[in-house]
Formats: structure tokens, sequence, C-alpha cells
């Protein structure tokens, strides 16, 4: 193991120092101890210098590397005037879903770029695929070098509204730590209801998913008590349990969710805990996603009301959205003029 000294971190000794119960080692020309290789010092228990780096860089580093006491915990992001925790009582926390073709991922990002929403910190989990890029939601050069990792926190105080986005796939075996993680913090933070945005291979419907429209919903018994009136009168479809064991027992009903990553596993544990949810996603394949997305934003929209829909009643999605600056490369860059 390595111990950084102290002196790293004021610029002191970049020297690394040998253990109390190693020799003495000879010293170079000018009486400096010579230098010793980091990677020899591996093990030993030598101090070593650490590399300095900008504070912007924390909480990358923090999302690559957790630490078992605080993995999965909400950290508040530190905007010049002190860290500490906003209050999420009563607001509506919405979250995608890591689920085939990044639909509910891409709708967030709908959500977050149309609204103005405000990053107020970060999810710090070992149970994602650790990553960081620029700013996705980028208005200008002053913004655009900022960094964001793969779980953020964006809020809206005046809709009470707080969104989940996350960026990268669950690592093997972490689903169902980071839903425990997710539904303690929704728990503590007073959240009133939780909308997770998700989506479900097309491929596998039964005959009875193939009719009609491809969205579905799912309710928790609490939030059904609370909005089940509001959810029938916009004539929405719930997702429909599928047989157990087809062409065998067709009576033992499941709910079945191919390629929904999450979604059925944090649905159940929200029912157990008596944790109001909903979950909205919309069957599709793989592919251009970006359709799907619009579809499902508007599906949310038709609920929370998040944005006025037009009075001209357009057809067009992106009328109503403001499509990140993160998408114009979604597919790489366009075709070179000189190949035509």
């Amino acid at each position: 193991m390595i111990c950084f000294s102290s002196e790293a971190f004021s610029g002191g000794s970049d020297m690394a120092e040998a253990p109390a119960n190693e020799p003495q080692r000879p010293r170079g020309e000018r009486g400096q101890r010579r230098h010793r290789p980091l990677a020899a010092a591996r093990g030993c228990g030598v101090r070593a210098p650490l590399p300095s780096f900008p504070p912007s860089f924390l909480p990358f580093f923090t999302a690559c590397f957790p630490s078992p006491f605080t993995a999965g915990m909400f950290i508040p992001c530190d905007r010049g005037g002190g860290s500490a925790a906003p209050d999420f009582k009563g607001f509506t926390l919405l979250m995608p879903a890591v689920s085939v073709g990044n639909v509910g991922q891409l709708a967030i990002d709908l959500v977050i770029s149309t609204l103005g929403m405000t990053k107020v910190g970060y999810f710090y989990t070992d149970c994602l695929v650790p990553m960081v890029g620029n700013n996705p939601y980028a208005t200008a050069e002053e913004n655009s070098v900022e960094l964001s990792i793969n779980a953020e926190v964006y809020s809206l105080p005046s809709k009470k509204l707080v969104v989940l986005q996350i960026r990268s796939p669950f690592i093997k075996n972490k689903y169902r730590p980071f839903c425990e993680t997710l539904l303690s913090w929704v728990k503590s933070s007073k959240c009133a209801r939780v909308v997770l945005l998700s989506s479900s291979h097309a491929y596998q419907r039964d005959d009875e998913q193939l009719l009609g429209t491809p969205l579905r919903y799912l309710l928790t018994p609490d939030l059904e008590k609370a909005v089940g009136g509001r959810v029938k009168e916009l004539n929405w479809k719930e997702m429909e349990k599928v047989a157990a064991y087809p062409g065998i027992n067709d009576t033992d009903k499941v709910l079945h969710i191919p390629g929904g990553g999450i979604t059925k596993l944090l649905f159940t544990e929200s029912c157990s805990e008596g944790i109001q949810m909903a979950v909205l996603l919309k069957f599709c394949s793989e592919g251009d996603n970006i359709p799907d997305a619009f579809v499902l934003v508007n599906y949310l929209n038709e609920w929370l009301q998040l944005i006025k829909s037009e009075s001209n009643n357009s057809t067009d999605p992106s009328s109503q959205w403001k499509i990140p600056s993160s998408w114009r490369l979604l597919f790489g860059s366009g075709l070179p003029p000189a190949l035509f």
C-alpha cells in the first residue's frame, strides 16, 4: 500500500523516503537521496508524492473510486456558498432506467435541457461504470468545460422536481445494492413520489401487447390510491402481466419487462417498501431512439404537465422540447461532402 505524504500537498519534498528499517542508500553527487521508483515502492509503506489536480476533478475521482462508507450517497455540489444538502421534501423524483435503446435517459436529457434545470449534486456509487465527460447541456463556451459524471442530480424547485440522470451502465450484480441505496435516499430525502422512465424490447411482446399503443404504465399500490383517477382520465394502458409458463400454464401471470434493466426490481421493491412509484415505458428496438424519447417524454408530460402543450397541436415533438447540445454528434459527424 502506498501512503501519500503531507508534503506532497504543500509542495514540499518530492523525494520518496525509505522505510525506517531499510538501510540508507548511497547519495548522489549533490548529497541528495536517489529517487526510488514508485513501482518498486508498492507494498513497502513508502510515502510518495501525490499529483495535484484541480478541484473540478473531485466528482470524477469520487465516482471512479468510491469509499465503502459513503458509496451510494447523494453529494451536494459546492457552488461557492457551502455544500448544504438541498431540501427535496415533497418533490417528485424523475429518473431513467438503463434500458433498451437508452430511451429513458434520452427523455431525461430533454427534460433537463428544456426546463433549464440546475445541477445540485451527484450520486456517489460503485454500482455504475465510472465515466467523465463535458457538460452535455452546454449553452456557451463558458459552461462547456464543466465536467459531468455517471450519476448526477438536477433540481427545479418551482415545479418541485428533482431529476437523477444516469449516464453509464450498471456493473454486474450491482442492481440490487443500487436499488436499495436509491430507495433509502428517497425515504431520507422525503420525496413524494418516484417516476421511472424505461423501455422494453418490442420483439418480445405477447399477442395482447401487440395491440394499440406501444406505451405502458405501472403504479405501486400507494400511488394508485393517489393518482389512479387521473390516470384513468388519460386512458393510459397498464403494463400487462404475461404467462409464467406459456403454453403450459397460462393462468399464472407475472410481470415481465425484457430489456428493462432495473425497472422490475425497483418497482417491486417500491411496492414492498410502500414508496409511491410510477413506471412509464415504451416498447422499442435498438437503433435511432430519438423519436422514441420524444414519444416517451410527451407521454410523461400528459400527466405531470412539465411544459404547456402548444395550442396549434403541432405533431413535431421537437417544437416543444429543447434538444441538448450533446445530441449534435450522437451518431458521429455527418458524411464528408467529398464523397459526393
